[in-house]
């Protein structure tokens, strides 16, 4: 049991480190904050989400393929696709087609930080149902 909390404790700080980086007040900050960790390199942005990474390895290690895990990984690859598709808009000079809401949108700290709780939870649930 020691061990299940360790690792989900460690996808707690790689949670909290992407969104340090990628918060902003309004979703207009938040986007130019992606599209700049983007600009680095596509290779700096994928290791940017740690987290993503980190529970692709415990899903191999302890062969975690229950419902709780497989939402864990299905809404990380949803997050970095969206993103993906974020820059992409950005460079066409068309973001108004994929963000459904005003780009001045002020955006909650809490808001930012909802996947700190969120992801280590469902890993918790996935090793609790394996």
């Amino acid at each position: 049991m020691q061990e299940v909390i360790i690792y989900v404790f460690l996808l707690a700080l790689f949670e909290f480190y992407e969104s340090s980086w990628q918060r902003g007040a309004t979703f207009k900050e938040i986007v130019a904050n992606i599209y700049a960790k983007y600009r680095q390199g596509l290779f700096v942005f994928f290791f940017a989400h740690p987290s993503f990474i980190y529970a692709l390895y415990l899903g191999i290690k302890f062969d975690l393929t229950n419902f709780w895990f497989m939402s864990l990984l299905f809404m990380k690859f949803l997050d970095i696709s969206y993103k993906l598709v974020l820059v992409k808009k950005i460079e066409e000079n068309s973001l108004h087609e994929a963000v459904p809401i005003p780009l001045e949108t002020p955006v909650p700290l809490w808001m930012s930080y909802l996947n700190v709780f969120l992801y280590p939870l469902l890993l918790f649930l996935a090793f609790a149902n394996s």
